[in-house]
């Protein structure tokens, strides 16, 4: 009796949050699972109370829906506004990462390139928020790609004074505009030491375009200390100069964790 109902559910969640899932580049291993647990669990819940008052098929089925989207979305929440607390041992001679994701990209620039930011095809100067002058002379790019169900808050990838704290405002525009991947907001940070200077890009989604500065100009900040927070699907890009003695250590596809996986050794 009970078998129907749940298969029906869990059909029906497939349906509805797959597609979402797929859209939003969700990590499979973690998107499946859910979508099956709440379609499951919605028939389960929905089963007594269709053995007893058996309502008619279609108000069973807006049911259902609903409850499978509302779930989905209180779960997707719930992961997004996290914010777990990492202790963190500090090494002075390793590059943490600064968001939690997947590796997009690692980038090498030479002497006089400019290096670029890419998100979704499109492209934008890093010059045009750290400034040239902040940039090293070559070094690499890394880029991170968050999604909904990645913690949103960004960490230091090292200790030093933030050289830099520079914010470019995001710009109202129709999702169909594909201009708007790069009007979005952006915010750039400038960390140095006695030995290193290190460049964090946050890049907004172009849907919820806010981010949130932990930190000011001049501060001191402690490796792995929260430096911000980027409001739902964005992106961060790491500056890291070139040196014979740095030795990147991820590659695109790694899954990492601000204030723990380690970048670069140097």
């Amino acid at each position: 009796m009970i078998l129907y109902p749940v298969t029906t559910s869990l059909l029906l969640a497939l349906f509805l949050l797959l597609p979402l899932a797929v859209k939003w580049e969700l990590d499979k291993a973690a998107a499946l699972p859910a979508i099956a647990l709440i379609g499951i669990s919605t028939g389960l819940v929905l089963s007594p109370f269709a053995a007893r008052w058996a309502p008619p098929a279609w108000i069973m089925l807006c049911v259902k829906a609903f409850l499978i989207v509302t779930t989905a979305m209180a779960l997707l929440l719930w992961r997004f506004f996290r914010d777990p607390e990492r202790p963190c041992e500090e090494n002075g001679h390793t590059i943490l990462s600064a968001a939690d994701g997947k590796v997009i990209y690692v980038k090498r620039f030479e002497s006089g390139e400019i290096p670029s930011s890419e998100k979704k095809g499109k492209s934008f100067s890093v010059g045009e928020l750290v400034g040239n002058s902040l940039l090293p002379a070559s070094g690499y790019l890394i880029g991170t790609s968050m999604t909904y169900l990645d913690v949103h808050v960004n960490r230091a990838p090292i200790e030093g004074k933030i050289r830099l704290l520079r914010r470019i405002k995001g710009h109202f525009l129709s999702l169909k505009n594909k201009d708007a991947v790069f009007r979005n907001e952006r915010v750039a940070t400038v960390i140095e030491n006695e030995g290193l200077r290190i460049g964090v890009v946050q890049i907004a989604s172009r849907l919820v375009r806010t981010i949130i500065p932990f930190v000011t100009e001049q501060a001191v900040i402690q490796q792995g200390q929260r430096i911000g927070k980027i409001r739902f699907g964005s992106q961060v890009d790491l500056i890291v100069p070139d040196s014979p003695k740095l030795k990147i250590l991820v590659a695109p596809g790694d899954r990492l964790k601000a204030g723990i996986s380690p970048i670069a050794h140097y």
